[in-house]
């Protein structure tokens, strides 16, 4: 495997375990200033993003797929073990709270919750993101033609912060479905696909950027992140570049120390990171409601993140074996 692949592997595994500890984080009364903090590890699905644009071209580049083979493989890996999450979930607050929310279910059934605020982050409010990238399959062959003409980058930023500018406009800058639609992320998905372009054509190319740029990214693009998230309202529709920026800058940074076992784990959490990434919530709930805060709390975060961790490794082998996924 090349160092840039290996990057990429790192990138994505650390980018979920930034979320999954947002997430739980999130469960716990912080201190304003703490919460606001907390929230950057969010910015891990814009890394989600970029990588899925590099991995999915990289992919077409070395094996172009039909249309249809192409949606076929990616409802497959993505569809299927979301529905199941989905059902489980369900089945849980059933348990938890005697109804089962059968509207719900049918909205991430048949996928038009990604256009009702009230469903799109029902049972679960990481599944939101499932309905994004979903979006971002049903438009492949568009994202083909447009990384093939000239200046793809340039188009993908301003189609991102024209529809930013819209839903500022309109007011729904706190809407899920409007402020996490794939229009929003078009940028990112975009250049990851470029990033992989180049791999392609330059396999040898060091692509991780000197200490210094690095350094200038994390200050720069955390600095006007944290300004941007703290004013919020429409300001949080334009913090996706400079979050972007600060984010991949500091994992970056973590890389290049090469320190073997930081390295290695989020290397491997890459394998499971969707896995991960679908059954955390879910796990958090079970676990908490079981413990009972019967736990300090630093004790109960660490049990959340390993069982959930655990819980996900079982999940890949189980997709892996029945072969769904």
């Amino acid at each position: 495997m090349t160092k840039r692949l290996d990057v990429v592997d790192f990138l994505r595994g650390y980018s979920i375990f930034t979320i999954a500890l947002m997430h739980l984080l999130r469960t716990y009364d912080l201190p304003s200033i703490l919460e606001k903090a907390v929230l950057f590890g969010g910015a891990g699905v814009h890394v989600f993003i970029l990588c899925s644009g590099f991995g999915l071209y990289l992919s077409y580049l070395h094996e172009p797929l039909s249309y249809g083979e192409f949606l076929k493989r990616r409802f497959s890996k993505i569809y299927l073990p979301y529905i199941i999450i989905i059902i489980l979930t369900a089945i849980w607050q059933l348990l938890q709270e005697g109804i089962f929310d059968w509207k719900a279910v049918l909205s991430h059934l048949f996928l038009y919750k990604m256009f009702i605020p009230k469903y799109e982050c029902s049972l679960g409010i990481q599944m939101w993101f499932v309905s994004t990238i979903i979006q971002f399959y049903l438009l492949w062959p568009l994202f083909v033609m447009t990384i093939k003409r000239r200046c793809p980058l340039l188009i993908g930023l301003i189609i991102s912060l024209v529809w930013a500018t819209f839903v500022g406009v309109i007011g729904k800058e706190e809407e899920r479905v409007w402020n996490s639609f794939f229009l929003q992320y078009v940028w990112e998905f975009i250049l990851g696909m470029w990033l992989a372009n180049f791999y392609f054509n330059h396999p040898g190319q060091n692509m991780v950027p000197q200490w210094r740029y690095l350094l200038f990214g994390i200050f720069v693009g955390m600095g006007l992140s944290g300004l941007m998230a703290w004013n919020g309202g429409a300001f949080k529709l334009y913090n996706d570049i400079p979050s972007l920026v600060g984010y991949i800058s500091l994992a970056l940074f973590i890389y290049k120390f090469a320190i073997p076992c930081i390295n290695k784990l989020f290397s491997y959490t890459n394998r499971i990171s969707y896995e991960w990434y679908l059954v955390h919530m879910l796990v958090y709930a079970i676990l908490k409601y079981v413990l009972n805060g019967c736990l300090p709390v630093c004790f109960e975060v660490f049990a959340c993140l390993l069982v959930s961790y655990g819980i996900a490794y079982l999940y890949n082998i189980f997709l892996k074996k029945s072969k769904i996924g």
